[in-house]
């Protein structure tokens, strides 16, 4: 792991739960203190840091900080990470990652359908797509996966049964739509699709979205039409 790496993965860290010292950011990276003040230096002159008293604090949340740096090319490791984060934050970047490109997004939403509820992660939607969005962080073994797809693809199949019960819920009134159910998971891995669902790492959400159109006729989707909501 290279210098800025490891400075920014234990800013990272330290900066979860507030303010946080130099020390605390020399104890994670092992980076010494000349540096980490030319580091913290920086980051204050681009308004991400404050000082704090002795101390110092982020402006920005976990997930903004981990944007930051993946926009500034310092590669992140991300699985390494996730486990010092809150799920909420990978949540979040996932939001960040298709708000980028224009989509809107709701988390964490419940629909009640077809006599039970089921709840998806994140939802994200341009018309006339939905990817209804199942978030994971599990160091991928066949068996899981497989059974994490099968219980997605159950829950989008329950929904375009009664496509208006979700569309009521986040406010969607185009009267037709494309559901797509993705898996996004922190492992760093190229995409691939298994039983038509892609499964796509947070590294790749962007060149995903990219490429979409090239992909999606090999893709898994469900066409649904409602009337009035």
């Amino acid at each position: 792991m290279g210098l800025r790496e490891r400075l920014a993965r234990a800013l990272i860290i330290v900066s979860r739960d507030g303010v946080f010292t130099r020390d605390t950011v020399r104890a994670v990276s092992g980076v010494g203190d000349s540096v980490i003040d030319d580091f913290i230096n920086s980051l204050i002159n681009e308004g991400v840091l404050v000082r704090v008293g002795d101390g110092f604090k982020s402006t920005i949340p976990p997930h903004g900080l981990i944007r930051y740096f993946m926009g500034k090319g310092v590669g992140m490791d991300l699985e390494s990470i996730s486990r010092y984060l809150p799920w909420d934050e990978f949540e979040a970047l996932i939001r960040l990652a298709f708000e980028e490109w224009g989509f809107n997004v709701v988390s964490r939403l419940r629909v009640p359908v077809v006599g039970t509820r089921v709840e998806f992660d994140v939802i994200a939607y341009r018309r006339p797509r939905v990817f209804l969005i199942e978030a994971k962080r599990w160091r991928r073994a066949s068996s899981s996966i497989r059974r994490i797809i099968s219980r997605h693809l159950e829950k989008v199949g329950l929904v375009a049964r009664e496509p208006e019960v979700l569309m009521s819920r986040v406010g969607i009134g185009w009267g037709e739509a494309l559901l797509i159910p993705v898996v996004i998971t922190w492992h760093r891995v190229s995409m691939e699709l298994i039983d038509g669902v892609p499964v796509v790492s947070i590294y790749q959400v962007n060149s995903f979205v990219s490429e979409f159109d090239g992909l999606i006729d090999s893709i898994r989707s469900f066409r649904v039409s409602w009337g009035h909501v």
